[in-house]
């Protein structure tokens, strides 16, 4: 049974990673997805199992204009929408005393303002469907620190912050909001990071209980079970999914 059988779903970040695999996972239970991202979208044309259940729009969701065209898009290809899922973001690694009001300001107007922002739109729409669902892609950052991640942490925190403020301000309307924690996932940004630092794999892998590092495809069901009628009684959450490296000292 598929379970997201003719819902609407946007997804930010979609061109790659652990957006690419919620896309995937999306169109397999049944949801029509648009798919935004700054990247070029053409891999996602491509492939055999994304029919007629795909729309796509590729912009920078940090100018000001995107999340009124997100929704127009979205109003216009898919008829509403009944799942948001904020995915988009970026990460920088370097000291707080090395870390520049530019750096401080690209991290946290993709990975906090545009979700604020697109939330913000997003709301009317939500509120026509019976089955509202915001999830926000933060990290266990958002609820940890670490050294040399003052921008990207602070950012994870925010969007923690928000969106168990949109599960208070929404519930009424029978919208959830719901955050997901990734740990340590293999995607094309950390791999870029583990070529500049070696130990980050070795460090990761040995931290997770698993022992091993995440995939996308880890994440993506996670969201597939918050966007479904299964987590329908979830609202106001982080749910973590690193692989226990959380409980390791």
């Amino acid at each position: 049974m598929q379970l997201l059988c003719g819902r609407s779903a946007i997804i930010t970040g979609a061109a790659q990673g652990i957006g690419r695999a919620m896309v995937d996972s999306f169109i397999e239970q049944g949801a029509t997805v648009l798919a935004v991202d700054i990247k070029p979208l053409d891999g996602l044309l491509d492939a055999d199992a994304h029919p007629k259940g795909l729309h796509v729009l590729q912009l920078d969701i940090t100018q000001p204009a995107a999340p009124e065209r997100i929704m127009r898009a979205a109003s216009e290809r898919m008829g509403g929408l009944d799942i948001l899922i904020n995915n988009a973001g970026i990460a920088s690694f370097m000291p707080i005393t090395e870390t520049s009001d530019t750096a401080w300001d690209e991290v946290l107007a993709l990975n906090l303002s545009s979700v604020f922002r697109i939330c913000r739109d997003a709301v009317p729409l939500l509120k026509a469907s019976s089955s509202g669902r915001i999830i926000n892609i933060g990290s266990v950052m958002s609820t940890f620190g670490g050294a040399g991640l003052s921008a990207y942490a602070a950012s994870k925190h925010g969007v923690a912050g928000l969106t168990k403020c949109l599960a208070s301000e929404l519930g009424e309307f029978a919208i959830t909001a719901n955050f997901i924690q990734p740990g340590a996932i293999l995607t094309e940004i950390t791999r870029g990071s583990i070529q500049q630092y070696p130990q980050m794999e070795a460090f990761w892998r040995d931290k997770a209980a698993l022992g091993r590092w995440g995939e996308p495809s880890d994440i993506a069901p996670v969201a597939v079970f918050l966007a479904s009628d299964l987590g329908a009684f979830v609202s106001g959450t982080g749910l973590v999914a690193d692989g226990g490296a959380m409980q390791a000292p």
